[in-house]
């Protein structure tokens, strides 16, 4: 398999339909540890297939199962690092994994 950062859009369209209905089986079957590893890679080929152009620095964002806002400090690929509020420490989370906090 190819990496992600080589894929074309239509290729990544692909590979996120597979994943998608590969967790869809994993979730049926409750096999909660392949389940965790197929979500990280759906969410790394979407944050391929968005890039980092729709997200800002200074943003405030949701991420998926969090449910405090995300500050992006700085982009590293299609990593977004930043903050929750009151902590210190900076985390990265592919932009796949992000929404817009409304």
């Amino acid at each position: 398999m190819r990496l992600y950062s080589q894929m074309t859009l239509a290729e990544l369209q692909e590979e996120m339909e597979r994943l998608r209905v590969l967790i869809e089986e994993l979730r049926e079957r409750g096999d909660s540890s392949q389940l965790a590893i197929h979500q990280q890679k759906f969410y790394m080929a979407k944050s391929y297939y968005i890039g980092t152009s729709e997200f800002r620095i200074g943003g405030t964002y949701r991420v998926v199962d969090h449910d405090q806002p995300f500050t992006i400090e700085y982009f590293n690929g299609v990593f977004a690092w930043g903050c929750f509020p009151g902590s210190p420490e900076s985390l990265g989370f592919p932009v796949g994994m992000l929404d817009l906090w409304v």
